[in-house]
């Protein structure tokens, strides 16, 4: 009887043991699972309170899922670091994946492709709508090698050219893909070509009075003996084109330091009306040799601008100079002005020949004349209008032209009216 209640406490016992340890690796295996759960969850593993080797198994774990929590953190801050160097460039990113199917767009290149947010996953040729592109992309991911070139988008509303380098890439599991890089260079393009032709109509200017020069000046060489009137007429013409070379020289001088900004304006008060009658009573007699009237048109009361004499002048040189030449013996030039706003606008008006409305919206443009022949016969050197122009924007202004052909032809100069006294009026109303 004494071995059997014995036996029975020995067996009790031992399942008592038995469930407390079973009890306890529970608590260790749950104790573990929720480390590995926290780690997978991205929140820190808690400290543990294991023992012996199920405390250096969960000590392990914990290391371990701190080391998982720490390497996300990091790949987070890389890709939260990435995501800002590509949404503050200028250049337009994408990446594609094997399959040439968008895997990432920056900001730049949704906005130059016109990409919608869920562009994600698409193919490029359907993204971009752009063969050349999905061509060039396709051939760096076959070469394994970069491609860059400048391909042009005349299909957009407004013709872009971009400059485009593709890198071929390979991802972490060795799956091929590409990185592909965009630059607007349309305004470099068109600046390129701007100067490409100024540097061609400069040459082409300066060549034809630098040939009649040398070809009187052989002349001359080769017969010491011409006679007096022959000489005469030889210097004659040499000294008329001496004068056109002195011309073209003097406004492409004009024409430099209002582009490069080298010189500041003198702003000073402006009387409109005192300007404008001046003007005219300095071009009096140029007007009266040539039989034309020269009338003044100005609103009263017009506002003093803020404004640089000596550029004014060379406008209203310019413009009227123009306007004698092409208006016929007889007629009437208008220098007019009124007030639009917080502007004022000034003109003047020929009852000339008038300019094609197909040249009408080209006649700023330097060396543009839409009568070379006769332009040159009267000694234009073609940046007359194009040095107007810039006057009227380092000034804050801005120039207009409208013409009838056969009519005559008006050309307009706009200018703000300072700040202080658009607000005094404001103050007296």
């Amino acid at each position: 009887m004494g071995m059997d209640w014995l036996l029975g406490i020995l067996l009790i016992a031992v399942i008592a043991a038995w469930l407390w340890r079973e009890r306890y690796l529970r608590q260790r295996v749950v104790e573990i699972d929720t480390s590995m759960e926290e780690a997978m969850n991205h929140r820190d593993p808690a400290p543990g309170r294991l023992k012996g080797a199920y405390g250096r198994l969960a000590q392990h774990v914990r290391q371990m899922a701190n080391e998982v929590v720490a390497v996300r953190r990091q790949r987070q801050l890389a890709e939260q670091n990435l995501r800002i160097i590509l949404s503050s460039m200028e250049e337009a990113v994408i990446v594609v994946d094997s399959h040439r199917t968008l895997r990432m767009v920056n900001p730049a290149a949704r906005k130059l492709f016109e990409l919608a947010n869920d562009a994600h996953g698409v193919p490029v040729l359907e993204a971009l709508r752009e063969p050349a592109l999905d061509a060039m992309i396709a051939h760096a991911m076959s070469t394994g090698t970069s491609e860059a070139r400048d391909f042009s988008l005349p299909s957009r509303k407004v013709p872009l050219t971009l400059a485009a380098r593709v890198t071929a890439l390979r991802d972490a599991a060795g799956e091929a893909g590409a990185l592909a890089m965009f630059r607007d260079v349309t305004r470099l393009t068109q600046l390129e070509k701007v100067r490409s032709e100024f540097v061609a109509n400069v040459s082409h200017e300066l060549r034809t009075p630098l040939a009649i020069f040398q070809g009187y000046v052989e002349n001359l060489v080769d017969q010491p003996e011409m006679p007096r009137e022959d000489q005469a007429a030889v210097y004659n013409v040499l000294e008329r084109h001496s004068k056109r070379l002195n011309a073209l020289v003097e406004d492409l001088l004009i024409l430099a330091r209002l582009e490069a900004k080298t010189n500041e304006l003198e702003l000073e008060p402006f009387d409109i009306g005192q300007f404008s009658a001046e003007v005219a009573m300095d071009w009096s007699i140029r007007m009266k040799k040539k039989e034309v009237t020269l009338k003044l048109d100005l609103e009263p009361d017009l506002p003093h601008l803020e404004a640089d004499r000596l550029r004014m002048e060379q406008v209203f040189n310019n413009l009227l100079d123009n306007a004698l030449k092409y208006t016929p013996t007889g007629n009437i030039i208008t220098l007019g002005a009124n007030r639009r706003g917080e502007r004022v606008e000034m003109w003047v008006k020929d009852t000339g020949q008038g300019i094609l409305s197909t040249d009408l919206p080209h006649i700023f443009e330097r060396f543009y004349r839409a009568d070379k022949a006769r332009s040159r016969e009267l000694g234009g050197t073609g940046l007359g209008l194009s040095i107007v122009k810039h006057i009227a924007q380092a000034h804050g202004g801005s120039v207009s032209a409208d013409s009838v052909f056969g009519k005559g032809t008006t050309v307009r100069i706009y200018l703000p009216i300072p700040q202080h006294t658009v607000e005094l009026e404001e103050g007296e109303a």
